[in-house]
């Protein structure tokens, strides 16, 4: 679909979570809370894949990082 001759017409993150899981993602919508998830759901599911998986990408690129290790000086009561 992404390397189609055709216009280009981005794909969106539900296409591609079809692609990789198998079927497209149901969101029950049975108390207050799970509708506020699934209108979230949806919101996510509808944006440009790009958008998506490079803000994750990021996130864990951010989160998972390699850090120095903090000199720690101990001082003694004097």
């Amino acid at each position: 679909m992404a390397l189609g001759t055709g216009a280009y017409n981005g794909l969106a993150t539900v296409d591609v979570w079809t692609l990789l899981v198998g079927q497209t993602p149901a969101f029950a919508t049975q108390t207050d809370s799970t509708q506020l998830f699934a209108a979230l759901g949806v919101g996510i599911m509808a944006m440009p894949a790009w958008v998506v998986f490079g803000l994750s990408g990021f996130l864990l690129i951010h989160a998972c990082r390699k850090r120095r290790a903090r000199r720690r000086v101990i001082r003694s009561a004097a």
